[in-house]
Protein backbone atom coordinates (compact mmCIF):
# COMPACT_ATOMS: atom_id res chain seq x y z
CA UNK A 1 0.00 0.00 0.00
CA UNK A 2 1.21 3.42 -0.83
CA UNK A 3 0.06 6.58 0.85
CA UNK A 4 1.48 9.68 -0.78
CA UNK A 5 1.14 13.40 -0.11
CA UNK A 6 0.32 14.77 -3.56
CA UNK A 7 -0.50 18.33 -2.47
CA UNK A 8 2.45 19.59 -4.48
CA UNK A 9 3.80 18.28 -7.77
CA UNK A 10 6.77 15.98 -7.23
CA UNK A 11 8.32 13.95 -10.06
CA UNK A 12 9.64 11.27 -7.69
CA UNK A 13 6.18 10.71 -6.14
CA UNK A 14 4.59 10.64 -9.61
CA UNK A 15 7.13 8.00 -10.69
CA UNK A 16 6.47 5.85 -7.59
CA UNK A 17 2.69 6.00 -8.18
CA UNK A 18 3.06 5.27 -11.92
CA UNK A 19 5.37 2.30 -11.22
CA UNK A 20 2.91 0.89 -8.69
CA UNK A 21 -0.43 1.60 -10.43
CA UNK A 22 0.50 2.03 -14.10
CA UNK A 23 0.56 5.28 -16.03
CA UNK A 24 -2.67 7.29 -16.33
CA UNK A 25 -4.99 6.18 -19.12
CA UNK A 26 -4.78 7.95 -22.47
CA UNK A 27 -7.68 10.12 -23.62
CA UNK A 28 -8.81 7.41 -26.07
CA UNK A 29 -8.80 4.75 -23.32
CA UNK A 30 -10.67 7.11 -20.94
CA UNK A 31 -13.38 7.52 -23.58
CA UNK A 32 -13.53 3.75 -24.22
CA UNK A 33 -13.90 3.13 -20.48
CA UNK A 34 -16.58 5.86 -20.28
CA UNK A 35 -14.63 7.68 -17.59
CA UNK A 36 -11.97 6.72 -15.07
CA UNK A 37 -13.02 8.75 -12.02
CA UNK A 38 -15.73 8.55 -9.40
CA UNK A 39 -17.88 11.35 -8.18
CA UNK A 40 -16.94 12.96 -4.88
CA UNK A 41 -17.67 10.72 -1.89
CA UNK A 42 -18.10 11.57 1.79
CA UNK A 43 -15.65 9.80 4.10
CA UNK A 44 -17.15 8.45 7.33
CA UNK A 45 -14.28 6.44 8.88
CA UNK A 46 -10.65 5.41 8.33
CA UNK A 47 -8.91 2.25 9.55
CA UNK A 48 -6.59 2.78 12.53
CA UNK A 49 -3.45 3.02 10.35
CA UNK A 50 -5.03 5.86 8.38
CA UNK A 51 -6.74 7.83 11.18
CA UNK A 52 -4.10 10.56 10.89
CA UNK A 53 -5.83 11.60 7.64
CA UNK A 54 -9.01 12.58 9.50
CA UNK A 55 -9.74 16.29 9.41
CA UNK A 56 -8.55 18.06 12.55
CA UNK A 57 -11.55 20.41 12.49
CA UNK A 58 -15.14 19.31 12.18
CA UNK A 59 -16.58 19.20 8.71
CA UNK A 60 -17.26 16.90 5.82
CA UNK A 61 -14.25 15.12 4.34
CA UNK A 62 -14.25 13.98 0.73
CA UNK A 63 -12.43 11.55 -1.51
CA UNK A 64 -12.70 10.33 -5.07
CA UNK A 65 -11.40 7.28 -6.91
CA UNK A 66 -9.21 7.23 -10.03
CA UNK A 67 -8.85 4.07 -12.10
CA UNK A 68 -5.40 3.02 -13.23
CA UNK A 69 -4.32 -0.07 -15.23
CA UNK A 70 -3.09 -1.92 -12.10
CA UNK A 71 -5.60 -0.69 -9.51
CA UNK A 72 -7.10 2.39 -7.87
CA UNK A 73 -5.87 5.66 -6.51
CA UNK A 74 -8.12 7.12 -3.84
CA UNK A 75 -7.59 10.87 -3.61
CA UNK A 76 -8.27 12.01 -0.02
CA UNK A 77 -8.77 15.67 0.78
CA UNK A 78 -7.53 16.81 4.18
CA UNK A 79 -7.97 20.56 4.30
CA UNK A 80 -5.26 22.12 2.14
CA UNK A 81 -3.54 18.75 1.63
CA UNK A 82 -4.36 15.94 -0.77
CA UNK A 83 -3.24 12.36 -0.27
CA UNK A 84 -3.23 9.47 -2.71
CA UNK A 85 -3.86 5.97 -1.36
CA UNK A 86 -2.89 3.36 -3.94
CA UNK A 87 -4.69 0.01 -3.89
CA UNK A 88 -3.62 -2.65 -6.43
CA UNK A 89 -6.44 -4.77 -7.89
CA UNK A 90 -5.01 -7.96 -6.35
CA UNK A 91 -5.40 -6.45 -2.85
CA UNK A 92 -8.72 -4.66 -3.44
CA UNK A 93 -12.02 -5.55 -1.77
CA UNK A 94 -15.20 -3.48 -1.86
CA UNK A 95 -18.04 -4.04 0.60
CA UNK A 96 -21.59 -2.75 0.59
CA UNK A 97 -22.91 -2.90 4.16
CA UNK A 98 -23.92 -0.11 6.52
CA UNK A 99 -21.19 1.84 4.74
CA UNK A 100 -19.67 1.47 1.31
CA UNK A 101 -16.11 0.39 2.17
CA UNK A 102 -12.88 0.05 0.16
CA UNK A 103 -10.31 -2.33 1.68
CA UNK A 104 -6.72 -2.86 0.64
CA UNK A 105 -3.59 -4.18 2.40
CA UNK A 106 -5.33 -4.37 5.77
CA UNK A 107 -6.57 -0.77 5.66
CA UNK A 108 -9.94 0.66 4.72
CA UNK A 109 -11.97 3.78 4.13
CA UNK A 110 -15.71 3.79 4.82
CA UNK A 111 -17.87 6.11 2.77
CA UNK A 112 -21.34 7.50 3.40
CA UNK A 113 -23.57 5.02 1.63
CA UNK A 114 -26.55 7.31 1.02
CA UNK A 115 -24.82 9.42 -1.62
CA UNK A 116 -21.62 7.55 -2.43
CA UNK A 117 -23.21 4.24 -3.41
CA UNK A 118 -26.07 5.65 -5.48
CA UNK A 119 -24.01 8.23 -7.38
CA UNK A 120 -21.11 5.85 -8.07
CA UNK A 121 -22.87 2.51 -8.53
CA UNK A 122 -22.05 2.06 -12.23
CA UNK A 123 -18.48 3.27 -11.66
CA UNK A 124 -18.02 0.75 -8.82
CA UNK A 125 -19.39 -2.01 -11.05
CA UNK A 126 -16.79 -0.99 -13.65
CA UNK A 127 -14.05 -1.27 -10.99
CA UNK A 128 -15.17 -4.79 -10.05
CA UNK A 129 -15.29 -5.80 -13.72
CA UNK A 130 -11.76 -4.48 -14.36
CA UNK A 131 -10.53 -6.20 -11.17
CA UNK A 132 -12.02 -9.50 -12.39
CA UNK A 133 -10.20 -9.31 -15.74
CA UNK A 134 -6.95 -7.83 -14.37
CA UNK A 135 -3.91 -9.79 -15.48
CA UNK A 136 -0.62 -8.63 -13.90
CA UNK A 137 1.42 -9.97 -16.84
CA UNK A 138 -0.13 -7.55 -19.35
Amino acid sequence: MGLYNISYSDKETDKLINDEMGKPYSLIKKIKLKGIGSRRMIIEHFSDNMKHLTLKVSGIQYANIELRPKGLIIHINQGIYTYAWTVPFFRLSIYNGDYFTVHGNGNFIQFNKEKSWKENRTFLQKIMHLKSIYNPTT
